[in-house]
């Protein structure tokens, strides 16, 4: 497991711990509690709870969680998956190389379909099946999703897409950057050097 300013392996509860890959990535603030299994390349943000408290959590290889997602429940991440900003996944499966985007709710029994779309700040009621290739719009004012092919939209989200980043929180030039180190000086203009051999 991969961590910035690495702060342990998860929270135990009880007597269980959270099995994680040493090859995921979790930031610093997030909150890994009792039964979950992160898997080989997973990457876990800033402010994310993942609550295996009440029954398994299980996020899929080279899956993201995007940064204050929650997770509680029995949750199946598959692989490859990307769980946008502010999502919330309470006992329920999502397919390998699926979408929930940021804000989206997604309730106990539901099931995302494999490369499904949930578009952001939906609701996707308890028990709901999402069809694979998919994009899933729905409201929390009722549930009246509207259901269309997913088409090209899939190459906007990839869980690929923060490999990246991660490679600089991982090499530390994140730190670097804040403390200046590494920083070229500007060179003085014309005008600063003069009022400088004023004084």
């Amino acid at each position: 497991m991969i961590r910035v300013k690495g702060t342990g392996r998860g929270i135990c509860f009880g007597r269980h711990r959270p099995r994680i890959h040493p090859s995921a990535f979790i930031t610093e603030g997030t909150y890994v509690v009792g039964r979950v299994t992160v898997a080989p390349r997973a990457s876990i943000w800033f402010g994310a709870v993942l609550r295996g408290d009440f029954e398994p959590i299980r996020v899929g290889e080279g899956s993201l969680v995007e940064d204050n997602a929650v997770l509680h429940g029995r949750v199946v991440v598959g692989r490859r998956c990307v769980i946008g900003h502010g999502a919330v996944l309470h006992g329920c499966t999502v397919g390998d190389g699926a979408v929930v985007g940021a804000n989206a709710v997604v309730f106990d029994g539901a099931k995302i379909g494999t490369c499904a779309l949930v578009t952001a700040g939906s609701v996707v009621y308890p028990g709901t099946r999402v069809a694979p290739r998919t994009v899933f719009r729905n409201s929390a004012s009722g549930n009246h999703p509207t259901i269309e092919p997913v088409g090209r939209r899939m190459r906007r989200w990839q869980a690929t897409a923060y490999r990246r980043i991660i490679a600089t929180y991982v090499s530390g030039r994140i730190d670097a950057a804040r403390r200046g180190v590494g920083r070229r000086r500007r060179s003085p203009t014309r005008e600063e050097r003069k009022r400088s051999t004023r004084t």
